[in-house]
């Protein structure tokens, strides 16, 4: 039995993807801001591009090397962005904790450290596909 490391890939960006998706959405603010609208957008457009490939490459419908490389190097550049949106949003909480209820922080936080793993996981995605590494391992 072989481990594709690429699918455990895909299936880790869906996962931690959903979950920051999740977690962002948990917060109910007035003092949003537009930057929290990024985060969400690219959160939920990368989940649906991504898992919208998953099922067209694995049930053989569509493959294509270019279209692979091109949206893993664009989805890894947008989560780098919105990670780096989330963390000063959080960060803004952070300061406003002690005012406020500090779950919103905490939710904050949790929705920055998704977003950070979920971009890591996009660019590893990203170098693999882009030096066309299909990984599989021997399990024994």
């Amino acid at each position: 039995m072989k481990f594709d490391v690429n699918l455990a890939l895909k299936i880790a960006e869906l996962a931690f993807g959903l979950l920051g998706w999740a977690i962002l959405a948990s917060v109910h603010s007035v003092l949003s801001w537009g930057g929290q609208h990024w985060v969400m957008f690219v959160m939920v457009t990368c989940w649906l591009i991504s898992l919208t490939l998953l099922i067209l490459e694995k049930t053989k419908l569509f493959s294509n090397r270019k279209v692979n490389v091109v949206y893993a190097v664009t989805a890894a550049l947008l989560y780098v962005t919105a990670a780096i949106v989330q963390c000063v949003n959080a960060d803004r909480w952070r300061s406003l904790a002690a005012l406020v209820v500090g779950v919103v922080y905490q939710r904050q936080a949790a929705a920055a450290a998704f977003a950070v793993v979920t971009a890591i996981v996009y660019c590893v995605d990203a170098i693999l596909t882009f030096k066309d590494r299909h990984i599989q391992v021997a399990v024994k």
